[in-house]
């Protein structure tokens, strides 16, 4: 099948996180159609049942590449020029939510297989899609890799088609990302009138102050191969909407992006250490993920030569942006990220060239070429 009809079969799955609307079916069928074993795999959570496939290509156990996708999209939400779910071609480009991320990343990379394996080679290829990445990968790559282990099946090297070139495809390879941590910080007072300090305790005032000071935190930058630390609080509560009544109860948000400076546990003694000098703070933590960095140079060379021999780019290798699936399975091989410009995603009227879609698939197969050489 051609990456474009692929692509814009699989855009017109209304697959809005956790609905799948037959997104992993249309995947697998294509896979099984090629000779891969697939199986659905469907976990599920007290708020979701979500569908994810594995798919299997060949029995080697010494090189074993494996494919991470998620085939979930965010909400389309308004004003778009086009049907976000038709998939239509316009001006050169394939619209619709999802074509970037990260649709138009399976599709060159099913195309691309479609093309391998129509000769023989020597190794196993294997396809981990998921239903859940835009809402946290809940029951996605976690349970999926729980079930991978289970059944011996942990590839030796991951590529993830997530979108990440920047302003021309091949520009950008990320070889990991930053760790995020987001933390709910409660600030609990006594409730009174404004115009009588000595009645009440401001729980709001306490907070913003604590936030101002972990704001203004100074913090390492060692390992200059990640992007500086940084914390931002991202929302505000109160449960008092007088203006002469002071809370009692304020909450807040905070997200902390950090390198590898840092862990989960030192974040949350930095935080709780800062503050001990203001009374009635408690903390809660949603570990995202740890940082991870890719140091795998045989991989780096393979995906830079491939990009070079197709679209003529020396790409830079960044650990900036947002988290992704390879989160999860790095604590199992190495992992490297490489797929289409991240410039519409997320955005009413996503898009992505045609011809960048098809390039895609031509660095996907020269890469499988190089990678089983």
């Amino acid at each position: 099948m051609d990456v474009l009809t692929f692509c814009s079969g699989l855009i017109r799955c209304q697959s809005v996180t956790p609905k799948d609307d037959g997104a992993i079916d249309y995947i697998s069928l294509f896979l099984s159609s090629l000779g891969f074993e697939t199986k659905i795999l469907v976990f599920q959570s007290a708020n979701n049942v979500i569908k994810n496939l594995f798919a299997k290509y060949g029995s080697s156990s010494q090189k074993i590449l494996g494919f991470i996708g998620h085939s979930d999209v965010v909400p389309a939400g308004e004003s778009w020029e086009v049907d976000p779910f038709s998939g239509i071609q316009k001006d050169g480009f394939l619209i619709g939510r999802g074509a970037a991320d990260m649709k138009g990343g399976i599709s060159a990379f099913c195309c691309a297989v479609q093309q391998f394996v129509q000769q023989p080679f020597d190794g196993t290829i294997e396809v981990f899609i998921t239903g859940d990445e835009e809402i946290g990968s809940r029951e996605g790559m976690p349970s999926l890799i729980k079930w991978t282990i289970e059944n011996n099946a942990i590839p030796c090297h991951c590529l993830i088609g997530e979108p990440s070139s920047s302003t021309k495809l091949g520009d950008r390879v990320y070889l990991g990302h930053r760790g995020s941590l987001n933390v709910n910080v409660k600030s609990h007072g006594r409730q009174g009138h404004s115009a009588y300090p000595a009645n009440y305790k401001n729980s709001l005032a306490n907070l913003c102050k604590y936030i101002a000071r972990i704001s203004d935190y100074h913090w390492r930058h060692e390992n200059k191969q990640f992007p500086e630390t940084n914390l931002e609080a991202t929302m505000l509560f109160t449960n008092n909407y007088a203006t002469n009544v002071v809370p009692d109860f304020s909450s807040a948000n905070l997200n902390i992006r950090f390198g590898d400076d840092y862990n989960t546990e030192k974040l949350k003694i930095i935080l709780e250490e800062e503050a001990k000098c203001f009374d009635g703070l408690s903390f809660e933590y949603f570990p995202s993920g740890e940082a991870y960095y890719c140091n795998n140079d045989s991989l780096k060379e393979k995906l830079s030569s491939a990009i070079k021999e197709t679209v003529g780019i020396d790409p830079t290798f960044s650990a900036a942006g947002g988290t992704s699936d390879g989160r999860f399975m790095c604590s199992y091989c190495d992992v490297i990220e490489f797929g289409l410009s991240d410039a519409t995603i997320h955005q009413k009227n996503e898009k992505v060239k045609i011809k960048d879609l098809r390039n895609l698939e031509l660095i996907y197969l020269s890469f499988l070429k190089k990678y089983f050489e």
